[in-house]
């Protein structure tokens, strides 16, 4: 039988954590790929993958290599996961057959899972792990001390990434807030339909005539159809100019490549 990780004596904030950064179940191939990439890259494996567990699931949030998942959300128990959150330093296993505990995994039982596998918790400031990092090759290669060092540093961008993603989390929900008293104040009778009008018109989309009547009337635009000074406080206020951060899916070749994307991190 596959043995079943205990929990952290900090599951319960652990688990508020990841729930706060409202990834779970979400598309967030792009926001992540260029870290799969790196570690595709460093270590030589052929897949790698961002994964995030709360209290129940595990959730690939990016990925990269062949034969993408269908479904990326599975019980945290069935995985091989639980076990790497539960240790400090990186799980690296050259013959996952060979493994102590993952050798007893219904998948490499049956031989649909093969090869190396390397887990590296995902981990805030705070020591809250996220979730893991993951690289995977089906035919069985060794990871140098060097190169797991490298991976592990990435991976601590990461956590520190996700970390200060859920601190803009809650900074732009106070700010959506004061936001919204802000557009109750000043234009009584907009409505939400109203404000995905502004957000097409911002972003170049051709509006709708009525939209636009009613963008001119609450003074949002004006007769030339040119965005206001009212209107551009409206979406300062609501917190909808700021743009998120998005790494392009591309192949990446230099290492100085890498530290580019990641800098400030």
């Amino acid at each position: 039988m596959y043995p079943i990780a205990e929990k952290l004596p900090n599951e319960i904030e652990r688990a508020a954590f990841v729930e706060a950064l409202a990834l779970i179940g979400t598309d967030q191939q792009d926001e992540f790929y260029s870290f799969c990439e790196i570690g595709k890259l460093i270590s030589g494996f052929s897949k790698s993958m961002v994964s995030l567990i709360d209290s129940a699931n595990q959730c690939v949030v990016s990925e990269a290599g062949p034969e993408p998942f269908e479904n990326k959300t599975w019980p945290v128990e069935n995985s091989f996961c639980q076990h790497v959150i539960c240790e400090i330093a990186p799980t690296i296993v050259y013959d996952v057959s060979k493994h102590p505990i993952f050798g007893k995994h219904p998948n490499v039982i049956s031989g649909s899972m093969t090869g190396s596998y390397c887990g590296f918790p995902i981990r805030t400031s705070n020591n809250i792990v996220l979730g893991t990092y993951c690289l995977a090759n089906d035919v069985p290669i060794k990871l140098s001390q060097e190169n797991v060092d490298a991976i592990d540093n990435m991976v601590t961008k990461l956590g520190a990434y996700l970390e200060r993603h859920n601190t803009i989390q809650d900074i732009n929900s106070e700010k959506l807030l004061l936001g919204l008293k802000y557009a109750r104040e000043h234009f009584p009778t907009l409505t939400v339909s109203t404000v995905c009008a502004l957000l097409d018109f911002r972003t170049g989309l051709v509006s709708a005539a009525n939209d636009l009547h009613e963008l001119t009337a609450l003074g949002l635009i004006d007769e030339k159809q040119k965005l206001t000074n009212a209107g551009a406080s409206l979406l300062e206020k609501l917190n909808l100019y700021q743009p998120s951060f998005k790494s392009t899916q591309h192949k990446l070749t230099r290492e100085e490549d890498f530290d580019a994307l990641f800098e400030g991190l």
